[in-house]
Formats: C-alpha cells, sequence, structure tokens
C-alpha cells in the first residue's frame, strides 16, 4: 500500500509515548456516514468523564439527567455541523471529516471562494437547528406546553430535573427528553448566530461585508466586531457566573485578535486582488476564469510556484519522519497533512490526463 493510500485519519498518534501530546492532539474515529469521517477529540472523552462522574459544568444533579444534557447537546452539534457539511457540497465544496471538541464541533467543510457558497455553507449549521426547534416545538405546542425562547429564563442545571423556570417541564421522560433537545438547540442557534467570529454569526457578517467591501476588510470588520462582542458576552458571563462561557468568549476574543494581527502582517494586497474570481458569478459556476493582466498573471504564477514547492517540502520532512519513526509517530495534523497533499496531486493528474 502505498503511503497516498494508508488511512491517515485513523489517530495512531504519540499515543503510546506520549499520552500527554495524544490528549492535545488526539482523537478517536466514531463512525462514517455519507462519506464523512466523525471523531471525537481527546479531551472530549476527558470532559464527558469529568461532567457524567463527577457533575462538573452544572448539567445536572443526577447522572441520568447529565447523561441526557450531554446526549441532547452532542447529538445536537453533530447534526449542526453535518449541516455546514452538507451545504457545502450542494455550492460546490467539499466536506470530509467533523471533529468533536469539548467546546463544540468542527466540520472541515470548503466551500468554494466566494462569498454566496461561503455564506450558505455556514448557514447550513444553524438552519439545521432552526429545523430541530420547528419540529420540537411544534409537537410541544400540540401537546399544550409552553416554549422556553428566553434563555435568560433558563438555569444552569439542564438536566437535572428543574431547567426552566416558569415554564411548564414534562413530567415523562420521552417529553422532557424532547423539551430538552427543542432548548439545547434554541440556545446554541442564539449563541452561534452572535456576531463573533469565528462563530456562525461572525463567518456569515463577514460573507455578507465580502462582496461590498472586500475580503480583507470584510475579515478585519469582522475580527473587530468579534472582539468587541467576546468581550460583552463575556462580562455577562461573569455577571451570571458561567467559567464555560467566559472561557469560550476568551477564546473567540484571541482568535479575533491573532486574525487581526496577521491581517496586518499580511496586508490587503494579499487578500484583494482586483483580478481574482469574479465573485458575482453564480454559485453553480465551473471553472471562473477570471482576467488578469500579464504582470499579476505572472506573480500569481510564482506564487503558485513558490506555495506548490513549501508544500512539498513539508510532505518531504513528513516522509521522512514516516522512514525514520513509523507511522505512528505522526500526528493527526500531519496525516491530514499528507491526505490532503495527495488528494491535490490526484487532481492535478486528472487536469494533465484531460489536456
Amino acid at each position: 500500500m502505498g503511503w497516498q493510500d494508508r488511512p491517515y485519519y485513523r489517530d495512531g498518534g504519540q499515543a503510546a509515548r506520549n499520552p500527554l501530546g495524544w490528549l492535545m492532539t488526539g482523537s478517536v474515529p466514531m463512525f462514517t456516514a455519507f462519506g464523512i469521517r466523525v471523531r471525537a477529540h481527546a479531551s472530549l472523552i476527558i470532559a464527558m468523564v469529568l461532567v457524567l462522574v463527577f457533575g462538573v459544568g452544572g448539567f445536572g444533579n443526577t447522572f441520568v439527567g447529565r447523561l441526557e444534557a450531554l446526549s441532547a447537546l452532542f447529538l445536537i452539534v453533530l447534526l449542526h455541523e453535518f449541516g455546514h457539511c452538507f451545504t457545502a457540497r450542494w455550492v460546490g465544496g467539499s466536506a470530509e471529516d467533523i471533529l468533536m471538541t469539548p467546546l463544540g464541533g468542527l466540520a472541515f467543510a470548503r466551500p468554494p471562494r466566494r462569498p454566496l457558497p461561503t455564506f450558505l455553507t455556514v448557514a447550513g449549521g444553524p438552519a439545521v437547528n432552526v429545523l430541530i426547534c420547528l419540529l420540537t416545538g411544534a409537537y410541544l405546542l400540540a401537546l399544550g406546553y409552553w416554549l422556553p425562547i428566553n434563555i435568560f429564563l433558563w438555569s444552569t442545571n439542564v438536566g437535572g430535573g428543574h431547567a426552566i423556570i416558569k415554564v411548564n417541564v414534562p413530567t415523562d421522560a420521552i417529553n422532557f427528553f424532547v423539551l430538552l433537545i427543542f432548548s439545547t438547540s434554541w440556545i446554541l442557534l442564539v449563541f452561534n448566530v452572535l456576531p463573533i467570529y469565528p462563530l456562525d454569526g461572525g463567518q456569515m457578517l463577514q460573507a455578507i461585508l465580502w462582496p461590498r467591501v472586500g475580503y480583507y476588510r470584510s475579515l478585519k470588520y469582522a475580527a473587530i466586531t468579534g472582539m468587541i462582542g467576546a468581550g460583552v458576552v463575556a462580562v455577562y458571563g461573569i455577571f451570571v457566573g458561567s467559567l464555560m462561557l467566559v472561557v469560550i468568549m476568551f477564546m473567540c476574543f484571541l482568535n479575533c485578535w491573532n486574525l487581526n494581527q496577521q491581517l496586518k502582517f499580511a496586508g490587503a494586497e494579499e487578500f484583494d486582488n482586483p483580478d481574482a474570481v469574479d465573485y458575482s458569478a453564480s454559485i453553480y459556476a465551473k471553472d471562473p476564469k477570471p482576467r488578469r493582466s500579464r504582470k499579476n498573471w505572472f506573480a500569481a504564477r510564482a506564487a503558485s510556484v513558490e506555495e506548490e514547492r513549501a508544500e512539498q517540502d513539508r510532505i518531504d520532512t513528513i516522509l521522512a519522519k514516516v522512514s525514520a519513526q513509523g507511522m505512528n509517530s505522526l500526528t493527526w495534523m500531519e496525516k491530514r497533512a499528507l491526505r490532503q497533499a495527495t488528494e491535490r496531486q490526484r487532481r492535478r493528474d486528472v487536469e494533465r490526463n484531460r489536456r
């Protein structure tokens, strides 16, 4: 079996020699559905044990309550990430991996680099939450229950049997779980559409601004808005005593800060090329043919060659590591880099054969 055909997504990593490294970068394969591999980050397993056994995080006062809350949360986040993946494929992109982490899911979706496909791919996740809320909400309303759409009425013990304040709670297990699904999906929806990059709301804001102010300035505005929004929500988290919310907002703030610094360092020319793809084209357009000046063509060609050279150097380094230490010495990111490089090379070979 050649190196390009090996299942690099299977995380052997350095677990045997470096358990701490595996905890930081390792993952456990769960299943594959619709050609999308779903994995659980190593830290997620530890977090679930802490929640279920020791009650960390305020998910309920009983083991059963915590199990119900975690199950609802995991299911909804997973469906949310599948929404991103399916939408990316629908607009002509690709999606092959979902990584579940303690702070949510991460869908490795790659839509075409245009505003509308990007917006639709990002919006595909919240759209799943909307659908879940509509279905479960209609069911609960038909039974005569009030819907807890005001998230400020919720206590932190969502799965402990007294999850809702001022809202009638079903006493039977099935209807209570349906209510838990509705409320969890609703809270995640409201949280995700906040204009804080890289949350879905921040990414949708960037995609909306992209055709109006350019890719560079849209990212800059999204980063600045995200830092302000993260600060405001973090203050609210401190006020209500939610450590998890403060931690998430702190990480969002750092993400926006790093993005803003990268934008300052790179400059607008690297992001906004007036001779690049016409982003007003249809999301179904194939092989767009941008008009380039001769000078820009040579510059783009040189950049492409340099990028391919850097990629080849990285692959050579990884292969040298495989030769010296074996496949199990690779981290998940190195395996992913090999898989992506293999896929790009196969596409190049197909294009050459067509000519």
